[in-house]
């Protein structure tokens, strides 16, 4: 299965898939570039769970108005995913019901007529390798995975930017950026032009000026808060759990990514043990190296036994503030001193 998208050899059909939407933005307009863009007679849009196939079926098969290709594009259908239904009772990602099962029938219909005057391309956050429609777009085209980028790679992007920019910076300076922002490109970009924009004629960009206007990734501080907690400063995760809550950030929100990072831990911690090493762990796990990296940190002051009474006692307090008998704010505000201790 082709994993790269090629500007010098267009393929008939294409699948970009994954969380990482600054990839699959910057594919889609490579792709109307080199082909047609909104104002040509030779490209269509859909867009969305609703999706006609039989008009997108009809678009296909229409020959390019003096053009050698016509470009349709389908986005965010949601069809290469296994159903929720399914996917609770185990069943197998073809199991589907009979609306998502005429809707695979029609897609797997359009890739069998697709003419090769037509450059057929979908663009989904999730996609299932086991489904039918998957697999015969990857026989056929080309199947590309647009996952979010390990550390050093997004260190490079964002020194090309700087240095573009005329400004100097240290790599701990960008690494500070990324830490604090997280690891999405359009939240990066954001973050490196107001860094940019704050330092104005001054050539060197420090960490005050990090600090000074960029903004915590909610994650990001998840995380601070566990480095709290492994330090037995009952203050400062105090501190960090009442600034989530200043930024509007929801009780049960900040519970369910505590929840998750501690499932993480756990997850990393296992296969640790295990012998595998920080990049296979986050192979297996999907998960970003530096998140890997700083569970892996985290793990040295818990034992699996106490993760797991750990997401316990998490669940405890999610079930008790959902039927009402504990107020949210302060049942995780005990537990997070609890934890601490």
């Amino acid at each position: 299965m082709a994993n790269k998208f090629d500007d010098n050899s267009i393929a008939n059909v294409y699948l970009f898939y994954g969380e990482e939407a600054f990839k699959r933005r910057n594919h889609k307009n490579r792709l109307k570039k080199l082909i047609a863009d909104e104002s040509s007679m030779n490209y269509a849009y859909f867009e969305g769970k609703d999706i006609d196939f039989s008009a997108v079926y009809d678009s296909v098969v229409t020959m390019p108005f003096f053009a050698e290709r016509r470009l349709v594009i389908v986005e965010n259908s949601g069809k290469f995913r296994v159903s929720k239904k399914a996917a609770e009772a185990g069943a197998d990602a073809e199991n589907t019901s009979g609306k998502e099962e005429n809707s695979d029938q029609m897609i797997l219909k359009i890739l069998t007529d697709l003419p090769e005057t037509t450059c057929l391309a979908f663009f989904e956050e999730e996609a299932n390798k086991t489904k039918k429609i998957f697999k015969t777009i990857a026989s056929k085209g080309q199947a590309v995975e647009c996952a979010p980028d390990d550390k050093n790679k997004l260190v490079m992007w964002l020194a090309k930017g700087f240095n573009g920019a005329d400004k100097k910076i240290r790599r701990s300076t960008i690494e500070l950026i990324i830490d604090r922002a997280g690891t999405d490109y359009d939240r990066l970009r954001q973050e490196y032009e107001k860094v940019v924009a704050y330092a104005g004629e001054r050539e060197e960009i420090t960490d005050d000026d990090v600090y000074a206007v960029t903004s915590e990734d909610i994650e990001a501080r998840i995380f601070d808060m566990l480095d709290a907690m492994c330090a037995k400063n009952t203050s400062l995760v105090l501190d960090k759990y009442y600034s989530l809550l200043a930024n509007n950030a929801h009780p049960l929100y900040i519970l369910a990514m505590i929840r998750g990072q501690f499932r993480t831990m756990l997850h990393v911690a296992e296969l640790n043990m295990d012998g595998l090493s920080k990049y296979e762990i986050a192979s297996r796990l999907k998960k970003r190296d530096f998140i890997v990296e700083k569970s892996l940190r985290n793990t040295r002051y818990f034992t699996p036994d106490k993760l797991e009474l750990i997401l316990a006692r998490i669940a405890d307090i999610d079930m008790k503030s959902k039927r009402g008998s504990v107020d949210p704010q302060i049942g995780i505000e005990m537990m997070l001193v609890e934890f601490t201790g």
